[in-house]
């Protein structure tokens, strides 16, 4: 799949101006420009822990998605905050164990400055059919 239509199928990552660089073989790679939007203050640009965090688990999802080609629903994310953000983001992720009903993704996120500014572990559903869940194109359309 390329980043392009998996970008596609992401419209919250798309709101947040999250760009997928590269997502092969359980390996993906992401960018985020750091915008008045995504500060958690006012009077100076600092990224709220909730735009990393969301930066964290599209990159984790897309590294496993790279593997499987179906929707990777996130069961639980863990996330350590190294440094705090005042500029674009970059994050790279990598399955550490993909099995029949979940995988597991270590990301790492870097600021332009190359600071380390997380390291998240993310646990997202990999087994049984999509069919019939929210996550199906069509269960998922509003009625």
């Amino acid at each position: 799949m390329s980043e392009d239509s998996l970008q596609d199928r992401m419209p919250y990552a798309n709101l947040l101006d999250i760009e997928l660089v590269e997502a092969a073989d359980g390996h993906a790679v992401g960018r985020m420009p750091m915008t008045p939007d995504h500060s958690s203050n006012t009077e100076t640009l600092i990224a709220h822990g909730g735009a990393t965090y969301s930066l964290a688990d599209t990159v984790g999802g897309a590294a496993v998605i790279s593997m499987t080609d179906q929707a990777t629903p996130t069961v639980d994310m863990r996330i350590d905050y190294l440094a705090p953000v005042t500029s674009d983001l970059r994050a790279e992720a990598d399955v550490v164990r993909f099995g029949g009903s979940i995988a597991l993704s270590r990301v790492e996120v870097y600021d332009e400055e190359g600071t380390h500014v997380a390291t998240a572990h993310g646990t997202y559903k990999t087994g049984g059919s999509n069919e019939g869940t929210p996550w199906d194109s069509e269960a998922g359309q509003a009625e």
